[in-house]
């Protein structure tokens, strides 16, 4: 398995959770539990669906590891069975996530011994479900964590040895990571602190949390970063409001821009609603059509996967509201989950062997046939469930919380007759986006929901409430819905036949930019473990408590320099100062000098000489690649979903097409009386350009494309004059491998501007091009003018 990549925005948001812990765990003023031990620091990660928030968590760790000088436990807890066993798999040798947490020896808590808690060598991942603690008197597994005699522990129990936690005669500092951290109660928050953790890492989306926990944790840090803001330098640690004032709520939470997760290619670009109030079977007939849609734009492609399609439905209850008889023979039984199931079967012709059923569906124990694959047994069953790799899923709201295949892009929902389901409780289900990668389809972009409703009203507030969703995380999601059928309907829409047209691919070369950072690397020095330039220095104090009276001033508490920091390597440090810049920079670096193999310290000279390494490379990247236009790899022209009320163009590329603000209208319909063909590229999943700049592989999509000749026209009528000029003169003329230059990209912008982000006059058109080898504005008085100059 390849080594998993974090993302940018994941590698910054791991990075800042990592510096605030630093900032406060070694702040001379960090706040005291009386006299015995250090307040815990706290973050909540705050992040869409499908952000990827383990990974965000598991860098923050090994992160926040190289700031202490003892190897520390890390206490990894989830709800339910199935996510615990799922991050075990990911956090195992050869999981998914394991290069993250490489140094650490990972353990579900039943194989939890002594010498995991005593050896202060390594650090250590223990992964359990909060049932584990949740009540005194269970066990999971073997052990019982709290139970004292047990021979492996002697007298002492696994949870009281986990609170000493001592090695060398030292105890560990202990992080507690809750992954779904909205579910943390009063009793667990009670039992946790028990534990007297260094820090507390909860993904949640909000800071509902218990009474206790805001008074023992939450109230303590806020209060120290409200008397330290006055006279500290916060900005670095992103903890200042909107005004530019302190914050200390922005200091717990590390919040990940939604906006971020999309460019980045983990959710989908666009969530595609149809709402109907024809029967069952009607609205199935248009989601398996949508669904061989996609499969065949995934096999013209050649993506090598199958899509998959979930129905969310109620389980007994027939569609007049009576109990459904499970009694009854199998083909007569009125229960939606299995009139589904029959009506793909039999209907539609899918294998039997493709459906599962994830539901508590009554049997008399007769009547089921052996080709119905039921999982009635919730997490019991789970695992069986997910190895069967189905293709069709049947459930009502139990599915759960660990299933999030990235390859399920529609659902049936149906909320007939006053179902209860909520529609934006189900949209983290499709919302992941295969291979987190965006192709130029926006069949493949976009969520498909088929909404079986009673009437209009209930499809519009179906479709509020996801948005009010969406909006509330700040995703910038399309949201496009189509009621009812005919007129009112959509279309799904191809090339017209006859108009060829001729498209390529643009990429990155990085030759000259790998040469360049080459020699960067040579050029690095060269350090010895051990050498005063690696090492860092740890700060630690200590109390002395007189048993005898234990209310007694021990005096004020001194910091000191003992030992040093965790050491890592060297070729760590520069991976993840490049990874918090740029993915795309990773794939011409080359780190296996074994000058990287050296082991240095966080906050010594080798660490600062890493980060400014890094720093050069991605600069050089950018000032040495070049955009190049492949004229080998053609780009394929998708299916478009359209309105049947859009008005059709003569010259466009497609008959019709929606989406169009007041200003690309007027452009676009000037662009038709041009007579060129021309077509308008959708975002959610048109031609792009990548952009060489830092961040998650960015790209730019033009509004419009046309053709002239043997020239191609990328021309966008929105945010192009905001693109830095750096950014701008590589971005205007892209030549093929042969000198030519075929594809040129214009800017079209209302008003009147001198250069680029500069001062807006009114009055016309700015149609921005490149000349004398920088880019000019060029100002017009109408809108056809513009396009005329758009297409010289």
């Amino acid at each position: 398995m390849p080594m998993f990549e974090l993302k940018v925005f994941q590698s910054e948001s791991a990075a800042l959770i990592s510096a605030r812990y630093a900032y406060f765990a070694n702040h001379l003023e960090r706040p005291w539990k009386g006299r015995k031990s250090p307040r815990p620091f706290f973050q909540a990660l705050s992040a869409l669906t499908g952000a990827g928030k383990t990974p965000i968590l598991a860098e923050a760790v090994t992160r926040m590891r190289a700031h202490l000088s003892t190897e520390p436990i890390v206490f990894w807890m989830s709800k339910a069975k199935s996510v615990v066993a799922q991050t075990y798999t990911n956090f195992s040798s050869g999981g998914k996530y394991s290069s993250l947490v490489e140094d650490f020896r990972v353990v579900n808590v039943s194989q939890l011994t002594p010498h995991c808690i005593q050896d202060g060598s390594t650090p250590l991942i223990i992964l359990a479900t909060t049932g584990l603690f949740n009540n005194k008197e269970q066990a999971e597994g073997a052990l019982n964590i709290y139970k004292q005699g047990v021979d492996l522990f002697g007298n002492e129990s696994p949870w009281e040895r986990l609170i000493s936690r001592q090695a060398g005669g030292k105890r560990r500092p202990l992080f507690i990571v809750y992954d779904e951290g909205h579910n943390l109660s009063e009793q667990q928050a009670s039992i946790l602190s028990e534990l007297e953790p260094e820090a507390y890492l909860l993904a949640s989306a909000t800071l509902r949390l218990p009474d206790s926990f805001n008074k023992s944790v939450i109230q303590h840090l806020v209060g120290w970063f409200e008397e330290l803001s006055e006279r500290e330098e916060l900005a670095g640690l992103q903890a200042l409001d909107d005004s530019g004032q302190p914050d200390p709520h922005r200091f717990i939470t590390t919040s990940v821009r939604s906006d971020k997760v999309v460019d980045a290619q983990l959710v989908k670009r666009a969530v595609q609603f149809d709402g109907t109030t024809a029967p069952m079977e009607k609205c199935l007939d248009e989601l398996v059509g949508r669904y061989r849609q996609i499969q065949e734009e995934i096999n013209a492609r050649n993506l090598g996967f199958s899509p998959k399609a979930i129905y969310v439905c109620k389980t007994n209850i027939s569609d007049d509201g009576e109990r459904d008889d499970h009694s009854r023979p199998f083909e007569l039984r009125k229960a939606p989950p299995i009139r589904i199931w029959r009506y793909l079967v039999e209907q539609h012709g899918i294998p039997p062997e493709d459906i599962a059923i994830y539901a508590n569906l009554a049997f008399d124990g007769k009547n089921k046939p052996d080709e119905v694959n039921l999982f009635s047994k919730g997490e019991n069953d789970f695992d069986e469930f997910t190895e069967g790799d189905y293709k069709h899923i049947i459930f009502n709201l139990s599915l759960q919380e660990g299933w999030d295949d990235p390859a399920c892009y529609l659902a049936y929902v149906d909320k007939s007759m006053g179902s209860s389901i909520q529609v934006e409780q189900i949209i983290g289900r499709v919302l992941r986006q295969y291979g987190a990668e965006h192709y130029d389809s926006p069949l493949l972009n976009s969520a498909h929901f088929f909404l079986r409703v009673d009437n209009e009203s209930v499809f519009s507030e179906a479709i509020e409430g996801v948005k009010a969703k969406l909006k509330a995380e700040g995703a910038p999601i399309d949201i496009v819905s189509y009621y009812g059928s005919g007129t009112a309907g959509a279309d799904d829409l191809l090339p017209k036949e006859g108009v060829q047209v001729e498209l390529h691919q643009v990429y990155v070369e990085s030759a000259a930019a790998r040469e360049r950072i080459d020699e960067l690397i040579t050029d690095f020095h060269h350090y010895m473990e051990g050498a005063v330039d690696t090492v860092g220095q740890a700060r630690q104090t200590t109390q002395v408590i007189d048993m005898a009276s234990v209310d007694a001033d021990s005096g004020v508490t001194e910091w000191v320099t003992e030992g040093n920091t965790n050491p890592v390597r060297l070729r760590w440090l520069v991976n993840t100062a490049i990874k918090t810049r740029s993915n795309r920079v990773m794939s011409v670096v080359d780190l296996k000098h074994l000058k990287f193999d050296t082991r240095v310290q966080v906050q010594s000279s080798a660490d600062r000489a890493a980060e400014k390494l890094a720093s050069e490379i991605v600069k050089a990247y950018y000032d040495h690649s070049e955009l190049f236009y492949e004229t080998l790899k053609d780009f394929d022209f998708g299916t478009l979903r359209v309105p049947k009320s859009t008005p059709a163009f003569t010259n466009g590329l497609y008959e019709r097409y929606a989406g169009f603000n007041k200003f690309e209208l007027a452009f676009a319909e000037q662009l038709d009386k041009n007579g060129a063909i021309w077509h308008r590229n959708p975002s959610s999943g048109g031609f792009h350009i990548p952009l060489l700049s830092e961040g998650d592989t960015a790209a730019f999509y033009p509004d419009f494309i046309a053709w002239k000749g043997n020239h191609v026209y990328c021309l966008d009528t929105k945010g192009g004059h905001l693109l830095g000029e750096a950014v701008a003169r590589k971005l205007f003329d892209i030549q093929d491998h042969e000198g030519r230059t075929p594809l040129h990209v214009r800017f079209i912008s209302e008003g009147k501007q001198d250069e680029l982000r500069g001062k807006v006059r009114s009055g016309g058109y700015t149609v921005w091009k490149m000349k004398s080898g920088n880019p000019t504005g060029i100002h017009v008085t109408t809108l056809s003018k513009a396009v005329a100059e758009c297409l010289k």
